[in-house]
């Protein structure tokens, strides 16, 4: 089977599951990429093992709309068994690769995130129909989590087949660390994120200046919110201490994740955030809004960590002293942390998952698929 897989740019949190499908035997993958780097993102370069191509785009008004006139004939004159479009829906270079792949008769399954509920009203009302347009024309559609699934069935009415693959990225820098295998003498907290509305840092330290018990809290990330960031974080001295790092390599994010007990994932949205399975897989319980898509999939309450809502000063404050008032529980939620990579977050069964769901639509392009792919 051909597969074609259009996405923006590599990514590390995309390699791992493009190497895995690359690896079945069965499977023919061409990787095309809109652009070589993204701009705002100091990832490096991870264009994973597949044969790829990059377009070239270039971003007509410096937000996503990318534009290149090689769309027009990567699809090739030997058209793929099916498409993978992975690209945004503000871009027009999406509009125009399906226009081609429906005139080819190439069926395609758009993969997509949640879209963000922090988005102001004018984005909402736009892409509603974008997004209704380009689903009805869609032979199924992948997310990836199964929550995703069920916020575009009830969101934009999507009644179509679906299945969810998550992100994968080389986790093995982060099950090399030490375990928490002792109660530490002072707990430490970790936030990874831009320093941005978005992420919800604020929230965290509006709860830790209620906090009684003393912390340590770590803020590794950049933005346009550091100095009011930094201002929260002077009133809850000197009880606490918190150290703004300021942003790091990509490559360093295991050896900042060394020195915490805890991570701390606040954000108002997150598509997935793979900043979750990092810190599981470094054995590091999670402290997660239940916005960050990723947390809803794998943070099992009171065992790998917790959700809290979106925003509660009062809940994160709470939870954060009740972590602190039991550090002798530490190890047993850092072992369960990390037994949840090994046991339920496994690359080559969501690829298996895929390619399973990706042949079922194959012969089905002028039919409906079996009900057993509706998710």
């Amino acid at each position: 089977m051909t597969v074609q897989f259009y996405t923006l740019a590599p990514s590390p949190h995309l390699v791992e599951g493009l190497n895995a499908l690359h690896r079945r035997p069965e499977i023919d993958l061409h990787v095309v990429y809109e652009k070589k780097r993204l701009d705002e993102r100091d990832w490096g370069l991870h264009p994973g093992r597949a044969p790829h191509t990059y377009l070239g785009s270039w971003d007509v008004v410096g937000s996503g709309q990318h534009i290149s006139p090689k769309v027009w004939s990567v699809v090739g004159e030997e058209a793929p068994d099916i498409a993978i479009v992975n690209t945004s829906y503000v871009s027009p270079n999406t509009y125009a690769l399906i226009i081609l792949l429906r005139r080819r008769k190439v069926p395609f399954v758009f993969w997509a995130e949640r879209v963000s509920p922090i988005s102001g009203g004018l984005v909402k009302s736009l892409r509603r129909p974008a997004l209704r347009w380009i689903l009805k024309r869609a032979s199924g559609f992948v997310g990836p989590t199964q929550d995703t699934l069920r916020f575009y069935r009830s969101a934009f009415g999507y009644e179509g087949p679906a299945t969810w693959m998550p992100y994968h990225r080389d986790l093995s820098p982060f099950l090399s660390l030490d375990p928490v295998d002792a109660p530490p003498s002072r707990v430490c907290f970790l936030v990874l994120g831009a320093l941005t509305h978005g992420k919800g840092i604020d929230t965290v330290l509006r709860a830790l200046k209620r906090v009684e018990q003393p912390a340590e809290m770590i803020v590794v990330g950049e933005g346009p919110r550091r100095q009011l960031l930094e201002t929260l974080a002077k009133a809850c001295r000197p009880r606490h201490r918190v150290t703004f790092r300021g942003a790091v390599p990509y490559g360093q994010v295991p050896e900042i994740m060394a020195e915490a007990n805890v991570l701390l994932f606040p954000s108002r949205h997150d598509g997935f955030g793979m900043v979750t399975m990092e810190a599981l897989a470094a054995g590091r319980p999670v402290v997660a809004s239940n916005a960050v898509m990723s947390a809803r999939e794998y943070i099992r309450p009171g065992k790998n960590g917790w959700l809290l809502p979106v925003n509660d000063v009062s809940a994160w404050a709470d939870r954060m002293e009740s972590i602190l008032k039991e550090p002798e529980r530490l190890p047993v939620w850092a072992a369960a942390a990390r037994e949840t990579i090994r046991t339920d977050y496994c690359v080559e069964e969501d690829v298996a998952r895929l390619v399973h769901f990706l042949r079922a639509l194959v012969p089905a392009r002028a039919s409906s698929v079996p009900q057993a792919f509706q998710a």
